[in-house]
């Protein structure tokens, strides 16, 4: 486990295992098929994906000896203890993930 003792955790984020990059070149795939209701919140998505993957980047940057975890954006409020719970294994998740990899580089 990382020797960090300083945590970020950035919430809500936008589609955390994909960058705007991936999703853009999706989106011109599937944008003829899609209605102009449709293409006008997937172009807003995407540009609030950006902003935000450019965001996240200057977390990264700045805050290099830290712990960031990326929290997803959800499509419910997270309530009550059950749901608490639930949301609470993306971090511990990422802690295993990040111990996974460091382990793999021994």
């Amino acid at each position: 486990v990382s020797s960090c003792t300083h945590n970020i955790v950035v919430n809500q984020v936008l589609f955390p295992d994909k960058d705007a990059t991936q999703l853009s070149e999706w989106y011109e795939e599937e944008k003829p098929k899609l209605s102009e209701t449709s293409q006008d919140l997937l172009s807003k998505l995407l540009a609030r994906k950006r902003m935000q993957d450019k965001y996240v980047g200057q977390i990264w940057d700045l805050y290099e000896d830290f712990h960031v975890v990326l929290m997803p954006l959800l499509n419910h409020e997270v309530r009550g203890s059950e749901k608490l719970e639930a949301f609470s294994e993306h971090l511990v998740d990422a802690e295993d993930e990040e111990a996974d990899a460091a382990a793999d580089m021994d």
